[in-house]
């Protein structure tokens, strides 16, 4: 197929991008298939001539997931394709008109769980280390700008000119502060350029450091001490914890292949003190790759650090979980602790 003919093929411009394949992402047997519409005042194109006009669904345009468009047959009339802008619904209200691009798609999905608000104690910030992980498993490069009705983020999007924004509105109110999201694609315009931060913890303390600060300095947020330790963190995480889990994982490597004659190759790991992966009682987590993040995250409590040690211990436990690279069964197996008594994890520690 021809260029030519490929564009032939889909619908949309600059002013209302849709980007849909026509023969791909068109459904016939949708819900609304049969249903009245009315083609709106916003139409344009050749429904431009047929505003007000009564008109029957024959087939749904859907893209990642969202109705963005309509096949119809206007009454005593021809058949037409628009975006979902061109047609009134239900009510005489236009929404969702605005189709989804693949990266806002991701960070949507990626931050869903403050679609609704939440609401955290005034002087932690955990809520907010916890938003910039889950931006950093979505995109390795944004912008983070604070506001004082709270902050966003800028991600660049492939298309020049676009990008996506990612609307935090927050504010303190008593002992709490309230957050909720809003990702919305932003077409045309200045994109940000913004260097990528490769490193995933890397880039999480840099967004949540960003935004903390300048919430503090700026607007008189109670997170000077929270600031601190955002500071602390990172530089222990890149001085002491990222080395420590480097060699340790070499030598778990090791061992696996002097046990097994195979290792794993593990790619790229990325290691951070903080506890806001971890559940109550733990000390470690390594969340392995995922199709959203291709990579290990290894999250160890600051605490541990008081004893570099025992701090070495539980290094050496995460990085034998990933040595083994189990995908089923017991997570402690027989592999794992043969690991394990090689590299000289303790055997208190091993559960």
């Amino acid at each position: 197929m021809s260029r030519k003919e490929a564009v032939s093929l889909s619908m949309g411009d600059r002013t209302s991008p849709l980007e849909a394949d026509l023969y791909s992402d068109m459904i016939t047997d949708h819900p609304r298939v049969g249903s009245t519409v009315e083609v709106s005042r916003f139409a344009a194109g050749t429904l431009k001539d047929h505003r007000g006009k009564r008109a029957t669904i024959t087939a749904v345009i859907s893209r990642f997931g969202q109705v963005v468009g309509f096949k119809v047959r206007i009454k005593n009339g021809p058949e037409e394709i628009g975006t979902s802008k061109d047609f009134y619904l239900d009510r005489c209200l236009v929404e969702d008109s605005q189709a989804p691009t693949a990266t806002s798609t991701a960070v949507r999905e990626g931050l869903s769980h403050w679609n609704q608000q939440r609401d955290y104690w005034h002087i932690d910030t955990g809520g907010l280390e916890a938003l910039s992980f889950a931006m950093a498993s979505v995109t390795p490069a944004a912008i983070a700008t604070p506001h004082p009705w709270g902050w966003d983020f800028a991600v660049p999007e492939p298309m020049k000119g676009d990008f996506t924004q990612v609307r935090c509105i927050a504010y303190q109110h008593n002992n709490f502060w309230t957050m909720g999201t809003t990702v919305t694609p932003i077409r045309g315009g200045l994109q940000p350029v913004v260097q990528p931060i490769e490193d995933h913890w890397a880039r999480t303390f840099h967004w949540t450091h960003t935004i903390a600060k300048s919430m503090a300095e700026r607007f008189d947020w109670p997170w000077d001490q929270a600031v601190r330790s955002i500071e602390t963190r990172a530089t222990a995480s890149a001085k002491i914890l990222v080395p420590m889990v480097n060699e340790a994982l070499a030598r778990c490597l090791a061992a696996r292949q002097e046990i097994t004659g195979t290792a794993p190759d593990v790619g790229v790991v990325s290691a951070g003190f903080s506890v806001v992966r971890l559940k109550v009682g733990t000390i470690g987590l390594t969340e392995p790759p995922s199709d959203r993040r291709p990579y290990t995250v290894i999250s160890i409590d600051p605490a541990a650090a008081k004893d570099p040690e025992y701090l070495r211990q539980v290094v050496l436990h995460e990085c034998a979980h990933i040595a083994v690279s189990s995908d089923g069964g017991p997570p402690h197996n027989d592999l794992f602790h043969s690991i394990s008594k090689m590299v000289g994890l303790k055997p208190k520690y091993r559960d």
